[in-house]
């Protein structure tokens, strides 16, 4: 390797990056740019976190509202996915239109506090913020800037720059000392609090320049924010502009031409615009005088009569971005009290000197400590300086189980995840955070299907949109519209559902404790429902198993039962389809032949017999035969005029869409399935046998063993099982069904 020419190579790409990005600037530059893009020069905080948020997009439609409804930047496609926020896009929603808020009105005068259980991603919400606030500063639309000032030495290029004294004589504008050479300059002076350059320009005057850079054809301008038209600099900042301003007898360009404009990069890591407070650290901000030190020695002679001070802390550190208070309420409440006196009115006053901030303040917290504090004396003036964003629990089974995909996996255990692994533990959390309904809320009509809910049907509602089995087609339809309603139901109650519950941290350990088993060469679900098994047994510990059942609800124990039966019909299906004996399409296609025959016989039309093309009368016993199966009950004509009519009723919301049947007629689905497994009962039963055999390497004939192979290859080819997974499974299932 050529490392001379690699490192040329790459110092003139890193030069020309530097160059196009405007990273350094006079403030003749800085100008003409704001003038340019007024907008986004002239934002404050949070309109720069909700241009973050925007520059990210949308995706995903809500299966309620049928909108986007998730933003983008939670997925960190920043950073190729890593530590993304998983589900809670009605927390992503709420927090954006507090955001919006906050825009509006022209300033962040409250502290958003996310609060909800152990475990809820309340801290990964805020760090994906934060993380997109990072890569959102290094882009063309989220450039911003801040200044220092340029103090030369006595002699440049043969003139005297800057000023040597009070009674020096003026000298000739140098026009700007932004881009000198490091060795010419006495000293680098940064803005302590990473001030808007546009605050060089006086208040009066700044509102006129903002005024005439952003009046269109009707004359209207852009509104700006009342920190960018009333804020002012920092206190050493101004004390060095109005210095210089009266070495120079008010000549502001002269003052102008010690500003370096520089490019504004948040980091988490070095605490620029983005800072975390933990529950044990002090938060305030401090000052300490500066003046004396030695890098201050090289300052002009103009300015060393000034007692300056220097702001540090976190307030300042956080300041033109975000502030996040971890577990606020832990905290003793004279320890915030006065930061949301900070939040409300945007300034800090230390050492009797007065600060402006500029800062989205966000907290997080247990609800328990909510619950507590409200019933404090404070509690009033608390809430009214704060908004409240609740975060609960994921109450979707297929969203829960992306938390364990994305953390639990075969690189972390070290071995093979067998299929439905992560998928039943994350079905056991989700069913011990739900909420038996409160059925007297819902229309009569649909009152006694609602009450007649069970946990598990609770869920796959939510997760799938799916009915129970055995409701009449207007119930079942009247059930799905209310779908949304169901979820929303307790979420102005404290004991909201999602509020309690197996935490994702709790079930992670379990995951990560079930991959160590030394009796099977998975991570599997029998060890997945030991682990569980061991859980349910410490009420004195888990807080969630101490709530009183109401039916299954809330009865952890029975709840796991309730998954290990869903997990061996899912084995027994695949087993079933890896016998050779049917796949989940061919149901679909009954129904959609079932579908064809009902429309000729309500039609009084013909169907085109597949083989010979001719015209037939629809089939009568078929029909028959498919409706006996899923045991539709009532006079024939009506039960065929139900099946039509859903199909009618999805064509009209949803034009141009093929039904799903598997979705649209999810009880015949299943009772299809059902009968034709009861009808191979004994077929699969020996299937199984030898399965079990030929895994345990029992003496087999050769036409067993090709039959069991088969059988074993196509679990691993179409459903991810492995050869060390496969036995436990189907020991597991041939145990369940005895």
């Amino acid at each position: 390797m050529d490392s001379d020419s690699y490192l040329g190579k790459l110092s003139e790409q890193f030069r020309e990056q530097f160059v196009s990005g405007k990273n350094v600037m006079s403030f003749d530059q800085y100008l003409e740019l704001f003038a340019e893009r007024p907008g986004q020069l002239g934002r404050n905080a949070a309109e720069y976190l909700k241009d973050t948020v925007d520059f990210f997009g949308r995706d995903e439609i809500s299966a309620y509202t049928g909108e986007k409804s998730r933003f983008t930047l939670f997925d960190a496609p920043f950073d190729e996915g890593r530590e993304r926020l998983i589900g809670q896009e009605e927390v992503q929603q709420d927090f954006y239109d507090i955001l919006s808020n906050f825009v509006r009105e022209g300033m962040s005068n409250k502290l958003v506090l996310l609060h909800g259980p152990n475990g809820s991603a309340k801290t990964s919400f805020v760090q994906c913020l934060a993380r997109a606030m990072v890569n959102y500063s290094k882009t063309l639309e989220g450039a911003t800037y801040t200044f220092a000032w340029v103090f030369p030495k006595s002699s440049f290029q043969g003139k005297r720059v800057g000023f040597e004294s009070a009674a020096a004589p003026p000298v000739e504008d140098p026009g700007t000392y932004a881009f000198h050479p490091q060795d010419e300059i006495a000293a680098l002076v940064p803005s302590q609090m990473s001030d808007h350059p546009i605050f060089l320009i006086p208040k009066a005057e700044r509102r006129q320049f903002l005024k005439d850079v952003t009046a269109g054809d009707d004359g209207e301008g852009e509104r700006f924010s009342s920190h960018i038209l009333n804020g002012d600099l920092s206190p050493d900042s101004r004390q060095i502009f109005d210095a210089l301003l009266a070495a120079y007898g008010g000549d502001l360009r002269r003052v102008l031409a010690h500003v370096q404009v520089r490019r504004f990069h948040f980091s988490r890591r070095y605490r620029r615009g983005i800072v975390t407070i933990e529950p044990q650290m002090h938060v305030d901000a401090s000052m300490r005088q500066i003046t004396m030190d030695e890098s201050f020695s090289n300052l002009p002679p103009g300015l060393r009569h000034l007692s300056m001070f220097e702001l540090a802390g976190d307030l300042v550190d956080a300041n033109r971005g975000l502030l996040e208070f971890s577990d606020l309420l832990k905290r003793p409440v004279d320890a915030f009290k006065y930061l949301l006196g900070s939040c409300e009115n945007n300034r800090i006053v230390v050492g009797g000197v007065i600060a402006y901030l500029d800062i989205i303040f966000v907290g997080t917290t247990n609800d328990k400590y909510v619950h507590a504090f409200t019933k404090v004396p404070e509690f009033p003036s608390f809430k009214g300086r704060t908004e409240l964003v609740k975060v609960p629990y994921i109450r979707d089974y297929r969203v829960e189980r992306q938390i364990y995909d994305m953390q639990v996996t075969s690189e972390v255990v070290g071995r093979h995840i067998a299929p439905h692994a992560c998928e039943m533990a994350a079905l056991w959390a989700v069913l011990t955070r739900l909420k038996k309904p409160q059925a007297d809320r819902y229309p009569e009509t649909i009152r006694d299907a609602i009450g007649k809910l069970t946990p598990l049907e609770k869920a796959d509602l939510y997760a799938l949109g799916t009915h129970p089995a055995g409701l009449k087609p207007e119930e079942a339809k009247e059930l799905i519209q209310h779908i949304g309603q169901l979820y929303r139901e307790s979420e102005d109650e404290p004991d909201y559902e999602g509020w309690i519950g197996a935490s994702p941290r709790e079930v992670k350990g379990l995951l990560l404790t079930a991959a160590q088993a030394t009796d099977v060469q998975c991570l599997h679900p029998v060890k997945v429902f030991e682990e569980i098994g061991e859980i349910v047994k410490m009420k004195t510990i888990y807080e969630f198993l101490q709530i009183s059942s109401s039916g299954e609800f809330h009865d952890a124990g029975l709840l796991l039962k309730k998954v290990k039966d869903r997990y061996a019909d899912l084995v027994d299906r695949e087993f079933s389809v890896a016998m050779g004996l049917v796949t989940e399409d061919e149901f679909a296609r009954l129904l959609q032949k079932y579908a064809n025959h009902v429309s000729a016989y309500l039609k009084k039309e013909s169907v085109v017999d597949p083989v010979s093309k001719a015209e037939v009368p629809p089939d009568e016993k078929f029909m028959e035969e498919t409706e006996a199966k899923w045991k539709g009950a009532g006079e024939k004509d009506r039960v065929r005029q139900e099946f039509m009519g859903r199909i009618a009723s999805f064509s009209l919301e949803n034009p141009g869409v093929a039904p799903n049947y598997r979705l649209l007629f999810a009880s015949q689905f299943d009772g299809l399935k059902t009968a034709y497994y009861t009808d191979n009962k004994g077929e699969i039963d020996r299937s199984r046998s030898l399965v079990l055999k030929h895994l345990d390497r029992v003496p087999l004939q050769d036409a067993e063993k090709r039959a069991a192979s088969k059988i074993i290859d196509n679990m691993i080819e179409n459903f991810g099982y492995c050869d060390g997974c496969i036995g436990p499974a189907v020991s597991f299932l041939a145990d369940a069904r005895k």
